[in-house]
This record gives structure tokens, C-alpha cells and sequence, in this order.
């Protein structure tokens, strides 16, 4: 358990207060950027996952992003993380704290994170959590 609640408070220190920073990195940069700090950063490329992994405050993760679906093609779209050693109730109780709840579904909930229209999925997977980070380049098609 202090394990769980561990990765889930790791996983917190790397989003800081504004949504937009994750683990440092400015996300609403223009893509190239984003994705030179995130190598500087050590987060590589995993062909069999097809997505980065890497570790964030000592728990592994597993980013991708969507770079297709924005308003701006030099943006990010979205930052999916995943936590697979992440418990989903334990992730619930903490971001009901910290962010406002602006909807719930089967397994998820979708949070209001950040004033610049910045919002987050919290959403439960086989192994872990996913977080997916809708920026307010996002466009939903």
C-alpha cells in the first residue's frame, strides 16, 4: 500500500501546479521544444510499448501524445501518462482534491485543471492509470 501511495504522490510532484508543466517541460511550447526536454529528461522511445518511457520522481511511466488532433499543428494536442503501479480509487481521492471534478463516467473522470483550458482524464486500465492531458490546442474530432 505505501508503495501505491508512493507512486501516486510521485506522480503528483511531477505535474506541478500549472497544469501545463509536466516534470518541468512547458507543454503548451511549440512540439519540437517539448520534445527535445522531454529526451533531456532521459524519457526514451520503446518500439514494443510504441510510446517513451521513463522515470518521474522514481516511478516508471509511459508518455505519448497526440500531435495530430490540434488547433495548431506546432502544438501538443494531448499528454497521455500512464502509471501502471498507480491504484485508480487511491488517484480519485487525490485529484478530487486538488482539481475540480467537472465530470464522471464508467471508470473515469475528467478534471478542470488549468484556467487556459487545460483538462484532464483520470481513467482506470487493466494495470495501473492513464492521465490524458487535453491543452488547450486539443481540438476532438
Amino acid at each position: 500500500m505505501k508503495k501505491i501511495l508512493f507512486a501516486l504522490f510521485a506522480m503528483l510532484s511531477c505535474i506541478s501546479a500549472n497544469a501545463a508543466i509536466f516534470d518541468g517541460i512547458d507543454l503548451n511550447a511549440n512540439r519540437i521544444q517539448v520534445m527535445r526536454e522531454i529526451s533531456v529528461k532521459g524519457y526514451v522511445y520503446d518500439e514494443a510499448k510504441d510510446c517513451l518511457t521513463g522515470k518521474c520522481q522514481g516511478t516508471e511511466i509511459f508518455l505519448s501524445f497526440n500531435l495530430e488532433d490540434t488547433k495548431d499543428k506546432n502544438k501538443i494536442g494531448q499528454l497521455i501518462i500512464e502509471v501502471p503501479t498507480a491504484d485508480f480509487q487511491n488517484s480519485a481521492l487525490i485529484f478530487n482534491v486538488v482539481y475540480h471534478q467537472i465530470a464522471a463516467g464508467n471508470n473515469t473522470f475528467t478534471y478542470d485543471v488549468d484556467p487556459d483550458g487545460t483538462t484532464m482524464v483520470l481513467e482506470k486500465t487493466a494495470t495501473g492509470v492513464k492521465l490524458i492531458y487535453n491543452t488547450p490546442y486539443y481540438e476532438k474530432k
